[in-house]
């Protein structure tokens, strides 16, 4: 029951969508898994007549297998950095097909809202959504330029350019100190 709903969802999210049929048919009548490690779950998606169903009895082994957390999907659908750590098992083409529609969805959230509310919900609830996409960049490059300031400022994990270079001359000067010794030592030793 839960995922006939859910796959009534992603119809009516396909639908709302600039996605056509021939997105589709690289991928039509192919199984694509997706696990999700650290949670034990797997989730089964099944490409067929220009949509996506999940499905629950496979019979079958999959065409594609990706793999990762759920932050590294997350990141990955949303484009957040280049990092998702997520592992693909099976055709790179497919893998790219996958990708590619992944990439193109493009989904008409004021349209699905105003389905299940008015329009005046629907309205501000994209100009929300809008809002958020516009600023998930910024928010990023605000945070990564935080945590840079923070690790350089606040802790003492990285150290400064100017005592790596006083360690690194103060190194020098042992050695040539620790050289002058080794030949003063030799030279008493020969005599």
């Amino acid at each position: 029951m839960v995922i006939s709903k859910i796959n009534n969802l992603i119809s009516k999210a396909i639908e709302n969508s600039n996605l056509e049929e021939k997105d589709f048919k690289p991928l039509d009548g192919k199984l694509i898994l997706i696990d999700l490690q650290n949670t034990s779950t797997q989730i089964y998606l099944k490409v067929e007549s220009g949509s996506v169903f999940i499905i629950e009895k496979v019979e079958s082994e999959p065409n594609l297998v990706l793999e990762g957390s759920p932050i590294g999907f997350f990141n990955y659908i949303n484009n957040l950095g280049d990092d998702h750590n997520i592992k693909i098992t099976g055709k790179a083409s497919l893998a790219e097909n996958f990708s590619n529609l992944a990439e193109k969805i493009n989904i008409d959230w004021e349209g699905m809202i105003s389905e299940y509310t008015n329009q005046d919900v629907a309205f501000y609830s994209s100009k929300i959504f809008q809002f958020v996409n516009s600023r998930k960049n910024e928010i990023k490059r605000s945070l990564e330029r935080n945590l840079k300031e923070y690790f350089k400022d606040e802790t003492d994990i990285i150290p400064s350019k100017k005592s790596v270079n006083n360690y690194v001359q103060d190194v020098d000067k042992i050695r040539k100190k620790l050289d002058l010794l080794e030949a003063k030592f030799q030279r008493i030793k020969t005599k």
